[in-house]
C-alpha cells in the first residue's frame, strides 16, 4: 500500500521499533505503553471513538516486507496493468501498482549502553526511524483505505466498521477501527464526528485506479 505527496510541507522522523510492521499511507498514533514513549504505532479507533495517543499522521515508509506498492504518474492516460494483473484502460492521472520491498534496517540489534535517559540500566531497545507526514493541510494521494465494496465507513462508535463508504467530495475520513484487523491503520468514511477523528477529507476518489485524494486535518 502507499502515498504520494502533492503538496506537504514537512517530512517528520519518528522513532519506532525495529520489528514494526505496516505499509506506506497508514495512519500512525504515538505509542502510550511503559519505556516506548516517543515512538510511533499503527492507530487504531476504539470502543469509545477515539485514538489512544493521539494520531501524528500517515506513514511515508513501507516498514512491512510484503504487500507494498507504490503510486506512479500517467498525465498521458496510457493502458497499464495494475498489481492485480488486471488492465485498466484510460486512466488519467495517478495509479498503484506493486513495488519491490527491499530489507533496509530489518535487522538492527541494540545490546549496549545507549540511552543515559532510558534508566538505571541506559539500555535502549531495537528501534529505528519512520518518516511521518504531519502537516495539516497536506494533499496526498492513496491506497490505503478501507475498500467501499465492503465494510467501508465508520456506522458506529463501537470497534467495528460497516456499511458501504461513498468517499464523495467532502466526506471527512477517520482511522479504522481496532477490530477491523487487516484493515488497521486504514482510513474509512466518517459518518459522524462523535465516532472518532477526523484525520483528513476526500478531494476526490478515483473508483478506476483505485485511489483516494485527500487533504489531511
Amino acid at each position: 500500500m502507499a502515498i504520494r505527496a502533492l503538496n506537504s510541507v514537512i517530512v517528520a522522523n519518528y522513532d519506532t521499533a525495529a520489528n514494526a510492521s505496516w505499509l506506506a499511507g497508514t495512519v500512525l498514533a504515538r505509542d502510550t505503553t511503559a519505556g516506548n514513549a516517543g515512538r510511533v504505532v499503527i492507530a487504531t479507533r476504539n470502543a469509545a471513538g477515539t485514538v489512544t495517543g493521539g494520531v501524528v499522521g500517515f506513514s511515508s515508509d513501507d516498514t512491512a516486507r510484503t504487500g507494498n506498492t507504490m503510486i506512479l504518474a500517467d498525465p498521458v492516460g496510457a493502458n497499464f496493468t495494475d498489481a492485480s494483473g488486471n488492465f485498466q484502460s484510460n486512466n488519467n492521472g495517478f495509479y498503484v501498482t506493486a513495488k519491490r520491498a527491499i530489507g533496509d534496517f530489518q535487522a538492527e540489534n541494540v545490546n549496549g549502553v545507549t540511552n543515559p535517559q532510558a534508566g538505571a540500566s541506559g539500555f535502549e531497545g531495537p528501534r529505528r526511524g519512520v518518516g511521518v507526514y504531519s502537516t495539516p493541510s497536506g494533499q496526498f494521494v492513496t491506497d490505503m483505505f478501507v475498500s467501499p465494496a465492503g465494510a467501508g465507513s465508520s456506522a458506529s462508535a463501537v470497534q467495528t466498521d460497516l456499511g458501504t463508504a461513498v468517499y464523495a467530495p467532502g466526506s471527512l475520513l477517520t482511522v479504522s477501527a481496532a477490530a477491523s484487523g487487516a484493515s488497521n491503520g486504514r482510513l474509512v468514511e466518517l459518518v459522524n464526528t462523535a465516532w472518532g477523528p477526523t484525520v483528513g477529507v476526500v478531494d476526490r476518489y478515483d473508483s478506476a485506479a483505485g485511489l483516494i485524494y485527500f487533504t489531511a486535518r
